[in-house]
């Protein structure tokens, strides 16, 4: 789920991309990379709730919190700055406990351990870490599975638009403005995108079983809807235009090293 970009949007040139773009698809490129940061935000999360363990998670969180922090602030992902500042205030909120310690211990005793570091405080921010760790997983587990619950998949993907038929009769295409050859983006976000005669055409698309649905604005010359059944082995469209005219479109769907989303999140 992190760092997912749109397919057609890996097909901007690169100077043309916002900083927003830049960092999502840079950080996205790598699958097992989400899984480490993933992991090791998880860990974290986990030893702030045992006491002999908090202070060093507290520590690493207050770390990786200002990184994030400035990412966001410096590639303009202002919609993610309200949940990284939440957390880095609640894992500083939790530091304040050990300011003392942490006085004596850094500064002090330069980084002697002498005594205990371990506080035997109790109240509100001795129960905060439990809260904090349990909810915000399942939240987020139950957000994912909902929006992934939506999406299917082994159909989303950037496809090569092999041959395009309108009532028996080809449909002349060229290359669109993204690649180098004309093309259909199938996004997670039930965005249908055309790439053809140096123009780019957005619409909506939904999916049931073997049934699509296409609806773009504005039409394609005059291609408004296009309904038909996907074949998923072949990636072949076989319906109807505007709900009456016959159509079909035959597709490629890109390999790995031309498009990497595509087997990215198979």
């Amino acid at each position: 789920m992190q760092f997912r970009v749109l397919h057609y949007e890996s097909f901007l040139p690169l100077a043309e991309i916002s900083k927003y773009q830049h960092m999502w698809s840079f950080f996205g490129r790598s699958y097992n990379y989400n899984i480490f940061i993933g992991l090791a935000e998880l860990l974290i999360g986990i030893l702030i709730v045992f006491k002999r363990t908090r202070l060093i998670a507290l520590l690493i969180s207050i770390g990786v919190c200002l990184n994030i922090l400035i990412l966001n602030i410096e590639f303009e992902i202002y919609f993610a700055l309200s949940h990284i500042i939440l957390d880095f205030v609640l894992s500083f909120l939790l530091l304040l406990e050990y300011r003392k310690d942490l006085y004596q211990f850094f500064i002090l005793n330069s980084g002697k351990i002498k005594r205990s570091l371990l506080p035997q405080k109790k109240g509100f921010l001795h129960k905060l870490p439990f809260v904090y760790v349990l909810i915000l997983p399942i939240g987020y587990g139950i957000f994912s599975y909902n929006l992934k619950s939506t999406v299917d998949d082994t159909v989303t993907g950037s496809y090569r638009i092999e041959e395009f038929k309108i009532d028996d009769k080809d449909l002349e295409i060229t290359k669109g403005k993204l690649g180098s050859s004309p093309m259909l983006f199938l996004e997670h976000t039930h965005q249908a995108i055309i790439s053809i005669n140096d123009s780019i055409y957005y619409g909506r698309y939904s999916i049931y079983k073997r049934e699509i649905r296409m609806y773009f604005d504005p039409p394609i010359n005059k291609i408004n809807s296009i309904t038909g059944r996907l074949d998923k082995e072949n990636f072949t469209i076989n319906g109807v235009m505007n709900d009456s005219i016959p159509a079909m479109i035959d597709l490629e769907r890109l390999t790995e090293k031309e498009d990497y989303l595509n087997n990215l999140y198979n």
